[in-house]
């Protein structure tokens, strides 16, 4: 299927599920109301096992085989369709997707955390559960709201390609371009090898997880309720924003120990001016701001030009790349890094 989503043979729908929100590529089941945890699984095609199965080797021909097994090595099947993953030492167990996801269950009870969306990708080797957290701490509620929202991520792996991990993220996961995305984004990251008994410690990594995001964003909005509550002068949103994401090239601007020409010099100005007009526009004009002057909508304003505006920074390669850990991300630490000196 398209996006690498399996189908589910009890729904006749892609093996995925999401809450609410319909996916881009109108796969999978939307639900209006939150699910169980037993429904998200079975939406999500989740309810397959996996088990290990001995291997041979022909140590004769085509015409005379000789097969004889191996001791060292046995092979990781799906069930249910009999689909071999790959070929594991005798040390590796299977994470059953079941045993795994139902780590989440003691924090969707005392509603900690919601689901969000979950599936199956390349034909189960992949399975995912995102969450929601949801966070009741007053200072996070007051300042974030719904504009940066923590998902805690669970994806567990069945081709010895990676341990089963789990961890947090600002992406909403609905297939394997997000998960991509959401995998190089995330931040508290626990990685479970595929071992007996695992089970208990994946439950105490899913809590101390949480712990970790609560503690996270509470000192997260404290930074950015400085950020709203400071009024930004034009000089200070010259020198903190403009001056940092979108300078204007030195006169004699040199690239690899050579001189520009007039005409480059020229035309990095000229790229430079329509970097900072539009900068500025936006911090008066952004995605729900308010027009108030503050440093938080000075900042929120340039990160939403940087991300989205790709003819006035253009990137080489992935966009997505440069934005989490390239040179856009650079430029995005700096102007938090600008900011911040600011309001200190």
């Amino acid at each position: 299927m398209a996006h690498e989503l399996d189908r589910n043979a009890l729904t006749g729908l892609a093996s995925v599920f999401s809450y609410r929100q319909s996916m881009w590529h109108n796969e999978g089941y939307v639900s209006d109301r939150l699910l169980t945890l037993d429904e998200a699984m079975t939406l999500a095609g989740h309810r397959y096992t996996i088990e290990m199965h001995d291997v041979a080797v022909n140590l004769g021909n085509e015409d005379e085989p000789y097969m004889i097994k191996t001791p060292e090595f046995r092979a990781i099947v799906r069930k249910d369709t009999g689909k071999v993953y790959g070929i594991a030492s005798r040390q590796y167990e299977p994470f059953q997707n079941e045993t795994y996801f139902n780590v989440l269950r003691p924090l969707l009870d005392r509603g900690a955390i919601t689901l969000e969306t979950g599936g199956t990708l390349r034909e189960g080797r992949d399975a995912w559960m995102l969450a929601k957290f949801n966070l009741n701490s007053p200072i996070v509620e007051e300042v974030f709201r719904d504009e940066i929202v923590p998902y805690a991520c669970l994806l567990n792996n069945h081709s010895m390609e990676g341990k089963a991990l789990l961890f947090d993220t600002p992406i909403r996961v609905v297939c394997a371009n997000t998960l991509a995305t959401a995998l190089g984004a995330r931040n508290n990251t626990i990685a479970v090898p595929h071992r007996i008994g695992v089970g208990v410690k994946v439950v105490e990594a899913a809590e101390t997880l949480f712990a970790r995001v609560v503690q996270q964003y509470e000192g997260l909005a404290l930074e950015y309720k400085a950020l709203k509550d400071r009024f930004m002068t034009q000089d200070e949103f010259v020198s903190a924003i403009l001056d940092t994401v979108a300078p204007f090239p030195a006169e004699y601007l040199t690239v690899d120990t050579e001189h520009l020409t007039s005409r480059g010099y020229d035309k990095a100005y000229s790229v430079a001016e329509d970097r900072r007009a539009r900068i500025t526009h936006m911090w008066h004009h952004g995605s729900g701001h308010k027009g108030d002057d503050s440093a938080w909508e000075a900042y929120n304003g340039a990160v939403e030009v940087l991300d989205h505006d790709i003819d006035l920074f253009k990137t080489k390669g992935s966009r997505v790349a440069s934005t989490i850990s390239g040179r856009l991300a650079e430029r995005k630490t700096d102007l938090y890094n600008a900011v911040m000196e600011l309001v200190a």
